[in-house]
């Protein structure tokens, strides 16, 4: 369905209900995990239950690409590598609420934008379009610090 130039509501509803259908559909799972038949090594010290430390953030921010798309918040890996000894204070509270869960709504934070970029210069539908998701950074440095906590 090609979408005319006119009402931008229209056009909104058009993309909203073609990428609804896509990204937020769930599909019953064909199969499922028996984790216990794997035998998976387990951790004996509970390393993901410990607060997060400078190093281990420092070594995330040196890990971000420099200047990946910006989430909402606007920040990229650069903002984070040079204003590193300006912002780390504030950044280890965060963190250190988080971890002690004082982190408080978090609807702001597990939000994302999401932007649709065109697959071609003759994109008309909404199937022509890539949706490309903008998270926060900050999010960004939790997920990585508990992936790479040894």
């Amino acid at each position: 369905m090609a979408i005319s130039p006119g009402n931008i509501a229209e056009k909104e509803g058009i993309i909203f209900q073609y990428f609804s259908e896509i990204i937020g559909s769930k599909r019953a799972r064909l199969h499922t995990m028996d984790w216990e038949r794997l035998e998976l090594p387990r951790l004996d010290e509970p390393l993901l239950d410990r607060p997060f430390t400078e190093e281990e953030i420092k070594n995330v921010i040196k890990e971000l690409p420099a200047e990946k798309a910006p989430g909402p918040d606007g920040f990229t890996g650069t903002f984070y590598k040079v204003c590193w000894s300006i912002i780390k204070n504030d950044v280890m509270s965060a963190l250190c609420s988080f971890y002690n869960l004082r982190a408080g709504p978090l609807d702001k934070l597990n939000g994302a934008n999401i932007v649709l970029i065109p697959k071609s210069d003759l994109a008309e539908k909404p199937g022509d379009f890539r949706p490309i998701s903008l998270i926060h950074s900050f999010g960004k440095l939790i997920t990585k610090t508990l992936c790479l906590q040894e």
